[in-house]
């Protein structure tokens, strides 16, 4: 693939992913942020995706979806999308569930004169 058509499926993986996470995006961008540094190292990812869809490619109801090569850049970004999704929600919980402990330590006093 070119860099050019790496280019392109990320752009496509982003748009797909923003669609699914909006529903958690709020004033800090916190959910876009996530998606765009998810995909930053795309280009070195893509034969996991390939072998991750080639290897269930084949739904509960018997049928058998085509290879990862014959596919078309949109279905592929459909799918690289709903990975990126899936992180990007999946690490929105765990600061969400996390993030009542941020606050435990308290710094000491004199550390605000360093």
């Amino acid at each position: 693939m070119t860099s050019i058509e790496i280019g392109e499926l990320k752009r496509l993986a982003a748009s797909y992913a923003m669609e699914r996470v909006m529903p958690f995006e709020d004033v800090t961008g916190l959910a876009s942020a996530l998606v765009r540094r998810y995909l930053l190292g795309l280009g070195d990812s893509l034969d996991d995706y390939a072998a991750s869809w080639d290897a269930s490619r084949e739904d509960p109801d018997g049928c058998t979806w085509p290879e990862w090569v014959a596919l078309g850049a949109d279905v592929q970004a459909r799918y690289i999308g709903l990975e990126v999704a899936q992180c990007a929600a999946a690490m929105l919980d765990r600061i969400a569930s996390s993030e009542a402990d941020i606050h435990d330590v308290m710094p000491e006093a004199w550390e605000a004169a360093r």
